[in-house]
Protein backbone atom coordinates (compact mmCIF):
# COMPACT_ATOMS: atom_id res chain seq x y z
CA UNK A 1 0.00 0.00 0.00
CA UNK A 2 1.03 3.57 -0.35
CA UNK A 3 -0.06 4.85 3.47
CA UNK A 4 -2.65 7.17 2.66
CA UNK A 5 -4.28 7.60 5.71
CA UNK A 6 -1.66 6.36 7.81
CA UNK A 7 1.07 8.17 10.44
CA UNK A 8 4.19 7.38 11.19
CA UNK A 9 4.38 6.58 15.17
CA UNK A 10 6.98 9.05 16.20
CA UNK A 11 8.17 6.90 19.15
CA UNK A 12 8.06 2.67 17.57
CA UNK A 13 8.38 4.32 13.85
CA UNK A 14 5.31 2.10 12.89
CA UNK A 15 2.81 3.26 10.38
CA UNK A 16 -0.76 3.50 11.86
CA UNK A 17 -4.00 4.53 10.80
CA UNK A 18 -4.99 8.40 11.49
CA UNK A 19 -7.56 7.56 13.28
CA UNK A 20 -5.67 5.15 15.67
CA UNK A 21 -3.70 7.66 16.54
CA UNK A 22 -2.70 10.52 18.97
CA UNK A 23 -1.60 13.94 16.99
CA UNK A 24 -0.13 16.84 17.96
CA UNK A 25 -1.38 19.69 18.44
CA UNK A 26 0.22 22.38 16.32
CA UNK A 27 1.84 19.84 13.67
CA UNK A 28 0.09 17.90 11.32
CA UNK A 29 2.84 15.23 10.89
CA UNK A 30 3.25 14.30 14.32
CA UNK A 31 1.40 11.15 15.74
CA UNK A 32 1.77 8.85 18.60
CA UNK A 33 0.13 5.41 18.47
CA UNK A 34 -1.99 3.93 20.97
CA UNK A 35 0.32 1.38 22.42
CA UNK A 36 3.06 3.07 23.06
CA UNK A 37 0.92 5.70 25.14
CA UNK A 38 -0.39 3.19 26.84
CA UNK A 39 3.03 1.69 27.82
CA UNK A 40 4.15 5.25 28.58
CA UNK A 41 0.96 5.37 30.96
CA UNK A 42 1.63 1.76 32.74
CA UNK A 43 5.29 2.90 33.51
CA UNK A 44 4.49 6.25 35.36
CA UNK A 45 4.42 8.78 33.16
CA UNK A 46 7.32 10.23 33.98
CA UNK A 47 8.83 13.05 31.47
CA UNK A 48 12.06 12.21 29.37
CA UNK A 49 13.92 15.50 30.15
CA UNK A 50 12.78 16.43 34.08
CA UNK A 51 12.09 12.63 34.81
CA UNK A 52 8.82 13.69 36.89
CA UNK A 53 6.01 12.35 36.41
CA UNK A 54 3.23 14.35 34.21
CA UNK A 55 0.70 14.46 36.15
CA UNK A 56 -3.26 16.30 36.40
CA UNK A 57 -4.23 19.02 33.89
CA UNK A 58 0.09 19.68 33.13
CA UNK A 59 -0.26 19.38 29.52
CA UNK A 60 1.67 16.27 28.00
CA UNK A 61 3.44 16.18 24.56
CA UNK A 62 6.03 14.15 22.41
CA UNK A 63 9.97 14.86 22.42
CA UNK A 64 10.22 13.89 18.33
CA UNK A 65 13.63 14.53 18.46
CA UNK A 66 13.91 11.81 20.92
CA UNK A 67 10.86 9.79 20.44
CA UNK A 68 9.90 10.10 23.78
CA UNK A 69 7.21 11.70 25.84
CA UNK A 70 7.04 14.29 28.55
CA UNK A 71 5.84 17.75 29.69
CA UNK A 72 5.15 20.25 26.94
CA UNK A 73 6.53 22.54 29.36
CA UNK A 74 10.01 20.93 28.65
CA UNK A 75 9.61 21.10 25.30
CA UNK A 76 7.76 18.55 23.80
CA UNK A 77 4.90 19.17 20.85
CA UNK A 78 1.61 19.01 22.56
CA UNK A 79 -0.53 16.30 21.94
CA UNK A 80 -4.10 15.98 21.85
CA UNK A 81 -5.64 13.01 24.03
Amino acid sequence: MFGFGKVTCTVCHAQIPQNQALRAKHKKDVGVCKGCYEQWERSGKPCADCHLPVRGSQEMGVFTDRGSFGHADCGAEWLAA
